[in-house]
């Protein structure tokens, strides 16, 4: 089972490093990593490709594609039609992933009769006490969470390339809430969803709410 890791990026220099340390001391790495740039005028594209030696020790480079002007679905889809993997797995700068993030969120797609989905949960976190506020007061608490119908953003999220195909895609339109308008086509499309919520991945972004992904 080969597995790509995808994400899009603008403008983040200030969490890119993180987040990809955190990718490349993964338990388990995917077989490949595509980062689709839609413009960044900082230093996000330098970064990523001075990481690209510290992943290489892993095994793993990463394929920088540069797409000015695209949003997150055109970017996200753009990614997602170079992959070579089954399962694609997606993340977003700002966050940490924990070290068994990957291989538990993978994991479903192992047994006979697997899902096409899996969904991944995050908490907040954050550094100042407002960041901490926001973070509560824009999350959903675990117990809360009802797992037949949950709708999982795309900073902790699996799903088989197939599934993607047969739905068309991330919404080319949208650059906000299209991860959401992706898994309701995912679900009316009468594809298996898992919730995964065990392992975690903080989310530090200081353009967004901060919060905190776990994923099984």
């Amino acid at each position: 089972m080969n597995v790509s890791f995808v994400m899009t990026v603008l403008n983040e220099e200030k969490t890119i490093n993180s987040f990809l340390a955190s990718l490349a001391n993964q338990s388990k790495l995917p077989d490949e990593i595509i980062i689709v740039d839609a413009g960044s005028v900082d230093k996000t594209i330098t970064k990523i490709k001075n990481e690209k030696l510290k992943t290489k020790k892993n095994k793993i480079t990463i394929e920088l594609l540069k797409r000015k002007g695209f949003n997150r679905s055109q970017g996200r889809n753009e990614a997602i039609k170079k992959a070579k993997g089954e399962i694609i797995v997606t993340s977003d700068a700002g966050c940490v992933l924990d070290k068994e993030w990957l291989k538990e969120i993978t994991k479903p797609f192992l047994k006979a009769g697997g899902p096409s989905v899996v969904s991944g949960f995050y908490l907040p976190t954050g550094e100042s006490l407002f960041q901490k506020i926001l973070g509560q007061l824009t999350s959903v608490s675990l117990k809360d969470i009802d797992k037949e119908n949950f709708l999982p953003s795309s900073r902790s999220l699996a799903f088989k390339k197939s599934a993607w195909t047969k739905v068309g895609g991330y919404p080319k339109e949208l650059n906000y809430c299209e991860d959401l308008v992706f898994d309701l086509r995912l679900k009316r499309a009468g594809l298996k969803f898992i919730f995964a919520p065990a392992k975690r991945q903080s989310y530090l972004d200081e353009s967004d709410p901060p919060g905190l992904s776990f994923a099984r």
